[in-house]
């Protein structure tokens, strides 16, 4: 029996002896299954690296040092739950970077709250649109104190959060409104020329996708794209996905990928894709076309770390973002993610624990206005009771 971690920190000793033996047991067959899965990537590796190695390019260097700020938010990584209301805090941020050299930052609090009546879906959603909507505003707010400015995530994502709540029935006036704030303020930075995204829970699977135009069965269906650049670009690379895939989205070849992985590609699978893609937006009365000028390259500026997945509007010019992402200490060198966006991420960060903190520290001031009020405490406790005890953290 190995440990591969610090034993000041570990969870498992908490548990029950023989639960603990059975997990080692569980970890030693998963890992063996993981060995034969690796064994096997590598080899069907090799056909695709005759492919995507023309497309590889190398990433232009420059002594330039661009003014970069990086807007990013954290929420609740789940909401407090009180008998009488569900709670929710945010934390966005700005910080202005040049080279490594930190020129102003700044920082906006907020707090999300719902009955415990409502829908814990529709909660989660309004929840994430609404710290979507303050970081969108921040970002055009910081436009003009910078030359290039990064976004957390892509530009459009929120709006299939939207589709799908709207095809849920709990679609309503409030979360309308709020999506199309949203979307004007993503427009305009869209618009601007100098903005991009950086999708770091990346679930691209537009190489797979793309072989399952020919091969509707190839192995690389299951496969995230940034897995299998990891493997096969070199350090200093870019890979454009416009030179591959030609002016299609990305994201059409990833949902065919699904299709395929599914069993439910049709006659026309591409078409099909494309549809399913771009319906979201007509369903729901928003604009296409700057989404249809979106498009993403990946960036491996270290070696042995994954690539960064960046999506660009064509207004902003291919040519002059390489040249940003090839200034000296634009990326981290050890996550391989713009500097300014770790940095910021770090700055912003909320636990869990932090949220029951804050919900804990608005009752205990409801305590206190009520005892120079000399009122009764009871319906105040019972309003901030944990729903569920057993579960705090």
């Amino acid at each position: 029996m190995k440990m591969f971690f610090d034993e000041g920190e570990l969870e498992w000793v908490k548990l029950p002896h023989d639960l603990q033996q059975k997990f080692f047991e569980l970890a030693g067959k998963e890992a063996e299954r993981l060995a034969e899965v690796i064994g096997r990537f590598e080899e069907q590796l090799e056909d695709l690296r005759r492919m995507l190695g023309p497309h590889f390019k190398r990433l232009p260097s420059s002594s330039s040092l661009s003014l970069v700020a990086a807007v990013d938010s954290s929420r609740s990584p789940r909401l407090s739950e009180r008998l009488g209301v569900r709670y929710g805090v945010f934390a966005s941020g700005v910080v202005f970077l040049k080279g490594v050299e930190k020129r102003a930052e700044r920082f906006e609090p907020g707090i999300f709250k719902r009955k415990q009546v409502f829908s814990q879906d529709k909660s989660r959603f309004t929840f994430s649109l609404i710290t979507t909507y303050v970081e969108r505003k921040m970002a055009l707010e910081a436009l003009d104190e910078c030359d290039f400015l990064i976004l957390d995530g892509s530009f459009y994502g929120f709006v299939y959060g939207a589709h799908a709540v709207k095809r849920s029935g709990l679609y309503g006036d409030v979360e309308d409104k709020l999506l199309r704030e949203t979307f004007d303020a993503t427009e305009a930075l869209r618009k601007s020329g100098k903005v991009v995204g950086v999708i770091k829970r990346s679930h691209t699977r537009a190489i797979g996708g793309y072989l399952a135009l020919k091969d509707k069965n190839n192995p690389f269906l299951s496969m995230i794209d940034k897995l299998i650049l990891s493997v096969l670009m070199p350090a200093r690379n870019f890979f454009k996905y416009r030179d591959f895939l030609g002016e299609t989205p990305v994201q059409v070849y990833s949902r065919l990928a699904g299709r395929a992985l599914a069993k439910k590609l049709g006659e026309e699978p591409l078409e099909e894709a494309e549809e399913m893609v771009f319906t979201p937006f007509e369903n729901l009365g928003l604009e296409v076309e700057g989404f249809r000028e979106m498009r993403r390259l990946q960036v491996k500026c270290y070696e042995g770390l994954p690539p960064c997945e960046i999506e660009y509007p064509l207004k902003l010019g291919e040519e002059k973002l390489l040249n940003f992402l090839g200034e000296k200490y634009f990326f981290n060198e050890v996550t391989n993610l713009p500097l300014a966006l770790d940095l910021v991420d770090s700055l912003v960060n909320l636990s869990a624990k932090f949220t029951e903190e804050f919900v804990s520290e608005v009752e205990g001031r409801v305590l206190e206005t009520l005892l120079e009020k000399r009122e009764r405490f009871n319906a105040v406790k019972a309003f901030f009771a944990f729903l569920n005890p057993q579960k705090i953290f």
